[in-house]
């Protein structure tokens, strides 16, 4: 039985256990507090890491942004100041060919290159004239040349060169190249299997033993078959060869000849020739060879680009400056006279310029 003191001896240890749970009790919230507060600092550490990355990332985005705009400014500054530049260039130039232009020298330039101008359109409209001239007799003439003619004209090249027997003579001897191949193949196998067999006079039954056998009257067991069986050297397969490699040997030299006369043929022939003879003395000119104009318009053969050069002078004359002795003398150059021996489209086109010219220079 317990006592009253045993019993408040238990209570009072009882208690103290007590106290002490309590007391590790607040000590786990308290170090749950503790842990609470870091994680909330570790969080704001971590929130205010990212917003310093993102203004980071802001402020090197704005950066980038303004380089950008300042190269934009900086180019559009070079690309004003070149266009100013070249605009003072010009104001420039315009300025001293102005200051240029009332001394003797830029005087005289002027009053040429306002003639030059007018003469040029000029000189490039009878160019223009004069080619279609030809171009209009040509076709004239083309058209009333015959059909045959024509034919005949535009296969005269291909009869020269004669392609078509050319190509058959290399095909045929190309064959039989290759027949001569084949013989002498067999040729060197046939040579080998004679070296492999060995000298004569040997206990191997031979094609010759065979033949001597199939001639033997009373032979009744041996035939032509049997013979041939063993033949090193068949006539069959070579005769064949043989045959092949002649004919085609053959048509590449018949090809070859027949190329031969069919070109001597072709060049000898007078009929293209004479024909084309016919077309000169009745139009003046070849219209199955001529492509254009036969020559200038013009009797003197140093007006040939005489359009260009005058061209070139008028554009760069105000930079250069020319002397008046380096200006290109002007002049309209005479027409050749219309004669009989040319088209009556170039004649009219000759006779309209020789007009022209006697108009431009006064006379009557």
């Amino acid at each position: 039985m317990t006592s009253a003191k045993d019993y408040l001896r238990y209570t009072s240890h009882s208690t103290a256990k007590s106290a002490q749970h309590l007391k590790n009790i607040e000590g786990s919230s308290a170090a749950a507090a503790r842990s609470a507060a870091q994680n909330t600092e570790l969080l704001k550490g971590i929130a205010f890491t990212s917003s310093a990355s993102m203004v980071f990332n802001g402020i090197t985005a704005a950066n980038t942004a303004r380089q950008a705009r300042t190269q934009e400014r900086q180019l559009a500054l070079q690309q004003e100041q070149h266009a100013l530049q070249q605009a003072m260039a010009e104001q420039t130039a315009r300025h001293e060919f102005s200051m240029w232009r009332q001394t003797p020298e830029g005087s005289a330039f002027v009053d040429w290159q306002q003639r030059a101008v007018a003469l040029v359109p000029l000189l490039r409209d009878r160019e223009h004239t004069w080619n279609a001239a030809w171009s209009r007799a040509i076709e004239r003439a083309r058209a009333q040349t015959p059909g045959d003619e024509r034919q005949r004209f535009m296969k005269h090249p291909a009869r020269l060169k004669q392609s078509g027997f050319a190509f058959a003579s290399i095909a045929s001897l190309v064959i039989a190249g290759f027949f001569a191949l084949s013989l002498l193949f067999q040729g060197l196998g046939a040579s080998a299997q004679e070296a492999v067999r060995g000298p004569a006079g040997s206990d191997e039954f031979t094609y010759q033993d065979c033949l001597d056998i199939l001639a033997d009257p009373d032979n009744v067991i041996m035939n032509e078959a049997d013979c041939e069986a063993i033949n090193p050297d068949p006539s069959g397969p070579i005769a064949e060869r043989s045959v092949g490699l002649a004919l085609f040997a053959g048509l590449g030299i018949a090809f070859f000849v027949v190329r031969k006369v069919k070109q001597r043929q072709a060049s000898t022939d007078p009929t293209v020739r004479d024909e084309a003879e016919a077309r000169v003395a009745r139009w003046g000119f070849d219209p199955l060879t001529t492509q254009g104009a036969w020559y200038p318009w013009h009797e003197s053969q140093g007006f040939t680009g005489y359009a260009d050069r005058i061209e070139h002078m008028v554009h760069t004359g105000p930079q250069q400056r020319p002397q008046p002795s380096q200006l290109i003398p002007l002049q309209v150059p005479t027409p050749w006279p219309p004669a009989g021996h040319l088209p009556e489209e170039v004649n009219q086109v000759l006779s309209s310029f020789r007009e022209e010219n006697a108009e431009i220079s006064g006379r009557p």
